[in-house]
């Protein structure tokens, strides 16, 4: 396959991704590398492109990671990342300066697909799976209906059919909304109202739902404050990393100390999820701020808003949000991590959800027909309903919207608008890396030689990346070594030297620059200085290592 960009025509599977990842790298081999950090349970690669100028030492420069497809079901949060890359791609092979700089002193780390088993089997038409195909516990024995594609229309839809006991009658001025049933209407209206399926395992008289059949959520393995979890049919695994998918990402991003920000690709919402995960958090006032400031950057101008997911995205207040991949990065890591909630549904509606995670617990029914009747406008989106004889329920009607291509993804007609939104959060993100910059001046005194490196960040980010990590000391402190020839003599300042952290200029505008009347410098610095007197004459390097604000060399004659 040659290497053609994309641009979010079409949703691909996870073989044309594979083909279109290698086809990529191969195009770009002066800038890209692919590596397989994993395998998921069935056996497929997780793949994680570099990208950054592979003459260079990628892991000794400051990094950003990209993720998408920990939900299965969320295709648009993989396509965002292909085009994303696509877009990178497309800049280096029309040699435009300001993405060739950025990639000579940034490293991108991607990883298109964590859950490759599930994305492929929604592809091909496996009923609504959260994360992986992990399989039941043995012994299991599910009970109730499971979802089917009765009419063999690649897409599993909504099933109704009438009873005087059901809870839903139809709406008869809009034939695809199924609205609750009042205690007025009449019992003949009524309708038992469903996921469209067969039973498993039917005593020929309950109507009940099955389990799931893969009910692992990924997005609730990571260790970042995991506990058991359990909600609409979903679990979070047995033990924090039980799943081959999170430990292989986990691992990945351990193993690449220099990573300073990361963003983690989802849908549905049409937003950027940031701190507080919980109360009390883990984390102090000083990144949350710094957190949201730079998620209200990162989606300025895309329509996307910026929600802390304490208390503003929980599904129940009394229950922690547990074991979440963009909190693991940040908590466990000291990682500034995103979720990037791609696609709003709501919005195309013309539809304002104030809290969207509290609305999937208490759906406002007024604001659900809104919904549906946008996407039954485009006959594309929607299948009327048609009789159908079920097998064991006899005459039902199956009918409604492609859930895939309308709530959880765009119709196809509005993805790469979408992806084209993603690549800018995406971009932004890489541009927030700390980058540490040391130069060298000299001063004779007294026959000796004063010799100062000028330490400073440059970039948006702390050189720690958050104060979390600097006070847990998950980063070293930046370190300076000195290196002469033989005519010079060192007479005062040790060989290597360390700093402490240095400020970024986006943590600065959270602290003392927050005000425009009341400005200030605040307690912390982004600039410090390191002195070596020497004696002699010949040529002096600095050597400088700052892990996730890069590392480089200087170097001066006296």
């Amino acid at each position: 396959m040659s290497w053609s960009p994309y641009n979010g025509d079409r949703y691909l599977d996870f073989p044309e991704l594979e083909a279109w990842c290698h086809a990529l790298v191969e195009a770009h081999s002066d800038w890209m590398s692919l590596v397989e950090i994993g395998k998921s349970r069935e056996g497929r690669s997780i793949w994680l492109i570099t990208v950054g100028a592979q003459s260079g030492d990628l892991d000794a420069k400051p990094a950003f990671w990209l993720d998408g497809g920990t939900h299965a079901a969320e295709w648009t949060s993989v396509m965002a990342v292909l085009h994303t890359i696509s877009r990178w791609a497309e800049k280096l092979d029309a040699g435009d300066e300001e993405t060739m700089a950025r990639f000579k002193e940034t490293t991108a780390y991607v990883a298109p697909c964590i859950s490759p088993d599930g994305f492929q089997a929604m592809q091909e038409g496996s009923p609504f799976l959260r994360s992986s195909c992990r399989p039941p516990l043995p012994g299991s024995h599910p009970v109730g209906l499971r979802p089917a594609d009765l009419t063999g229309d690649g897409a599993i839809r909504w099933m109704r059919w009438r009873h005087e006991a059901g809870p839903w009658v139809a709406d008869p001025d809009a034939p695809m909304f199924m609205r609750h049933r009042r205690l007025d209407d009449r019992p003949e209206e009524a309708f038992f109202f469903c996921s469209e399926g067969t039973f498993l395992h039917w005593d020929g008289v309950a109507w009940a739902d099955a389990p799931r059949e893969f009910g692992l959520d990924l997005n609730r393995n990571f260790p970042g404050s995991w506990a058991p979890f359990r909600m609409f049919g979903m679990d979070g695994g047995a033990y924090p990393l039980s799943e081959p998918e999170s430990r292989s990402v986990v691992d990945a991003v351990a193993a690449r100390p220099n990573i300073a920000v990361a963003l983690t690709n989802h849908t549905y919402t049409g937003c950027i999820l940031t701190q507080p995960y919980r109360d009390p958090s883990p984390l102090g006032q000083a990144d949350i701020d710094l957190f949201e400031k730079l998620a209200e950057g990162a989606v300025e101008g895309t329509g996307y808003r910026v929600i802390k997911t304490h208390p503003d995205f929980v599904y129940d207040p009394k229950v922690d949000i547990v074991g979440v991949w963009s909190d693991t990065l940040s908590t466990t890591f000291g990682i500034p991590g995103y979720t990037l909630e791609l696609w709003n549904p709501y919005s195309f509606a013309g539809v304002e959800i104030e809290k969207p995670a509290e609305f999937f617990r208490k759906p406002d029914p007024a604001l659900i027909r809104q919904l549906v009747v946008a996407f039954t406008k485009d006959p594309a989106m929607v299948s009327p309903w048609v009789t159908v004889d079920h097998p064991q329920l006899g005459e039902v009607e199956v009918g409604g919207i492609d859930y895939m291509r309308t709530i959880r993804n765009p119709p196809e007609a509005l993805l790469p608008a979408e992806v084209g939104r993603g690549a800018v959060v995406a971009d932004r993100m890489l541009s927030a890396t700390p980058r540490l910059n040391v130069t060298l001046k000299t001063e004779k005194r007294d026959g000796v030689t004063i010799v100062d490196a000028v330490v400073e960040n440059l970039g948006y980010l702390p050189t720690a990346a958050s104060v979390h990590a600097r006070q847990l000391e998950l980063v070293p402190p930046l370190r300076l070594d000195l290196s002469h020839d033989d005519g010079v003599t060192i007479i005062d300042g040790e060989l290597t030297q360390t700093l402490e952290h240095l400020e970024g200029w986006g943590s600065l505008q959270v602290s003392s620059a927050r005000h425009a009347v009341y400005p200030g410098l605040g307690a912390r610095s982004t600039r410090a200085r390191v002195r070596w007197v020497v004696q002699g004459s010949g040529s002096v390097s600095v050597k400088w290592t700052a892990v996730r604000a890069g590392s480089g060399s200087v170097s001066t004659a006296l």
